[in-house]
């Protein structure tokens, strides 16, 4: 069988997309599925002549789909009509990693959404992890969570105690973990506002963030990430920011924390990496409002002004953080690589 990934971002490009299809690939190749990958084009006409060039004759093209790693351009809206014209065979698949509209032309307006819904329309099948993304399109097919991108390995002499001594913790100390790049999608001020008011009440409050600062392809994040740097070095030594990690020194930080707090703009969802990756940790999760049914046993989902008030309930109530905790486990055993890649074998071999 060949495959296709049609990606705007792909390692060594940082980006939550470019990861996952990565880990995809590998995980199909563990079950005798090899693919290649386009990437790293201008994303207008261009792209699609490249597409036509590179697309098997047989076999699967998955695109992932993510306006802003795809300059936010709409082409790649055509590429599924594009291919049924000219390589019927082919089977499109997919997968909406957001279903945010493309830029288009100034004045778009309507016809912006109406080029998602024809991407949608045309192809074979369609992935999201998140199911409210489904209901946008119109479409009720495969939901596929996006999986953990930390695994939870740290160093074979990782000992927690002895860790968060070095970071100068007690035992008693309230470690509230951020993990995710400095975006707008990630409600950075209401993190921030959260965290400030946790610490107001429990002064022995330490926030880590882990994570880079920006995306290779969002544009966005830099003007995101200079406007939230001064907020986090008013924090002072509250502030725990270690900066570029190996993953194995990444999963010894994860689980030194005590709690995360995820503040999604657009609420608690399973295709987000970062989500998954402290499920994956056993960590109780705090996020906002409105959350995905798939997460919905996994974390406490609340307003964006009570998230201090859950992050504090969860330090004081044992019964709650080992109920999150066990759900987050469970989450991440639902979301395993493995797993993710055999509904994607099933689904390549149903539409070849």
């Amino acid at each position: 069988m060949q495959v296709l990934f049609v990606t705007g971002e792909y390692p060594p490009d940082i980006g939550g997309v470019g990861d996952y299809t990565a880990r995809l690939r590998a995980a199909l190749h563990e079950l005798g599925i090899d693919s290649e990958v386009l990437s790293g084009l201008h994303w207008d006409a261009r792209a699609l002549l490249a597409l036509l060039h590179r697309a098997p004759k047989t076999g699967i093209v998955h695109i992932q789909y993510q306006p802003a790693a795809f300059d936010l351009l709409g082409d790649v809206c055509l590429m599924p009509s594009l291919l049924r014209l000219a390589r019927p065979a082919v089977r499109v698949v997919t997968t909406l990693h957001d279903a945010r509209v493309p830029y288009l032309f100034p004045f778009a307006g309507p016809l912006r959404w109406q080029a998602v819904r024809l991407l949608a329309a045309t192809s074979h099948a369609i992935i999201a992890a998140d199911e409210r993304d489904l209901h946008a399109v119109g479409r009720s097919e495969l939901q596929v969570p996006i999986g953990s991108n930390v695994p939870c390995s740290p160093p074979v002499d990782f000992d927690r105690a002895a860790f968060r001594a070095r970071l100068g913790l007690s035992q008693d100390s309230l470690l509230v973990v951020f993990f995710g790049l400095l975006n707008a999608s990630k409600g950075l001020d209401d993190l921030l506002d959260g965290f400030e008011r946790v610490a107001e009440i429990r002064p022995d409050a330490r926030m880590l963030v882990l994570g880079g600062e920006v995306g290779t392809s969002d544009v966005t994040d830099r003007a995101t990430a200079a406007k939230l740097l001064p907020r986090l070095a008013l924090l002072g030594n509250k502030l725990i920011r270690p900066g570029y990690l190996e993953p194995c020194q990444l999963s010894a930080y994860l689980l030194a924390a005590d709690v995360a707090l995820l503040p999604y703009a657009d609420g608690a969802s399973p295709r987000r990496g970062s989500l998954l990756a402290c499920a994956e940790h056993g960590l109780p999760i705090v996020s906002t409002l409105p959350a995905s049914s798939a997460v919905g046993e996994a974390v406490l989902a609340v307003p964006p002004g009570e998230l201090a008030e859950a992050v504090l309930r969860i330090s004081t109530d044992a019964a709650l953080r080992e109920r999150l905790r066990r759900a987050a486990r469970e989450l991440a055993e639902h979301s395993r690589w493995r797993r993710i890649a055999e509904q994607h074998q099933a689904l390549y071999r149903h539409l070849c």
